[in-house]
């Protein structure tokens, strides 16, 4: 079983709102800023959609500082301070739990010289400045999305076939891989009949663990279980087959409504859109974003095979179907909003714009989850 990656934390949590202790956007021309602390990992990510090449961003932060002794030899040593960047650049890290923005410091610092150029590395519970010269409709759009009060509990979904899971939690954001398993499964075979046996028990019981250690049914909503025949259907034999003699795993049988099987073609992460979109997991997702994103999908998709003319891709198509004000349902990544061009990011904002003074309904998709990969490979929009 192949080590996982390294969690934020361990298990889930009740999902609370990013704090806004600050705000003030001008309504005439759009300039000003905000000051937020970051509660979840799904803030961070709403904070690399918010930041753009050109705002500038400042947190605290850590610098290794020279300085001359009387000696003439120098010494150096870690000082923290507040730096305020002008962005060049964010890279984010969900494995990790960070966000990190590069740029140049715009700002006099008595350690850092004006132009200096720093990576300010934005975490959970930290307070964070963001200032742009225009928040547009997307970016207040983000804003209001990560301060709801009423964002919705997590979802853990295990997708499986004999010798292969992953096992992730499904935020409002993002997807989050929690677990490989990985266990060799020999053919049945004469030899030794009992191999396969022995094999899909050990394949069983790493996955147990694994839900043990990363789901905390408490908080998230269910766990969905999809495999091809009937894999999910065995795993969830072999727990309550575990819970009748061990402790951990009752509590596990105890919580049995909330343990989902459907369907799915493969253990590959891939296929969690064919769990969320399976009928028996509808009303339990049903007002989830992931879910949302994935339905849409689906209706673009079967309407681009049963009327082509009626669904279209690409940027000149959905800009020429928005100008004879004909879409009904824009369907766009968030990574289209991140582009470093200032002008692409202009076109994909005015379109959204367009759409909904319109009354079209637009779908922001998130390039974390699989429905957004799908997305991304059709244009993204």
């Amino acid at each position: 079983v192949p080590p996982a990656p390294r969690p934020v934390a361990q298990r889930v949590r009740a999902p609370r709102a990013m704090k806004i202790t600050h705000r003030e956007v001008s309504a005439k021309d759009g300039a000003g800023s905000i000051k937020v602390v970051p509660e979840e990992i799904d803030d961070l990510w709403h904070l690399y959609n918010l930041v753009a090449p050109g705002d500038r961003v400042r947190a605290a932060t850590e610098r290794k500082v020279h300085r001359e002794l009387a000696s003439g030899a120098t010494e150096s040593q870690r000082v923290k301070l507040s730096l305020t960047v002008r962005v060049d650049k964010a890279d984010f890290d969900a494995d990790a739990g960070e966000l990190r923005v590069s740029g140049r410091n715009v700002e006099e610092n008595p350690h850092v010289k004006m132009g200096a150029f720093h990576t300010v590395v934005l975490v959970l519970g930290r307070p964070v400045g963001v200032a742009k010269d225009r928040w547009d409709a997307v970016a207040i759009a983000r804003l209001e999305e990560a301060a709801d009060a009423a964002r919705k509990a997590d979802l853990a979904v295990l997708v499986l076939q004999p010798g292969l899971a992953h096992l992730c939690l499904v935020t409002e954001s993002l997807t989050l891989v929690r677990a490989k398993v990985v266990v060799p499964i020999p053919r049945k075979g004469r030899r030794d009949a009992g191999a396969q046996e022995k094999a899909l028990g050990k394949f069983h019981e790493a996955l147990l663990q694994a839900v043990l250690r990363h789901v905390d049914l408490d908080v998230a909503k269910a766990l969905l279980v999809g495999g091809p025949g009937f894999a999910a259907e065995e795993f969830l034999a072999y727990v309550e087959a575990q819970g009748a003699a061990r402790e951990e795993a009752r509590a596990l049988v105890k919580r049995r409504a909330q343990l989902v099987p459907c369907k799915a073609s493969s253990g590959f992460k891939h296929a969690i859109r064919e769990v969320l979109s399976d009928p028996a997991t509808a009303s339990l997702i049903a007002d989830t974003k992931a879910a949302g994103e994935v339905a849409a999908l689906d209706a673009f998709l079967a309407m681009l095979g049963r009327d082509p003319q009626r669904a279209v891709y690409g940027y000149g198509h959905a800009r020429a179907a928005c100008d004879q004000g004909a879409v009904a349902s824009l369907l766009v990544t968030d990574a289209l909003f991140r582009s470093a061009d200032h002008r692409a990011r202009r076109r994909y904002v005015t379109l959204v714009e367009d759409v909904r003074a319109a009354q079209g309904a637009v779908h922001v998709f998130s390039s974390m989850h699989v429905s957004g990969e799908q997305l991304a490979q059709l244009t993204g929009v």
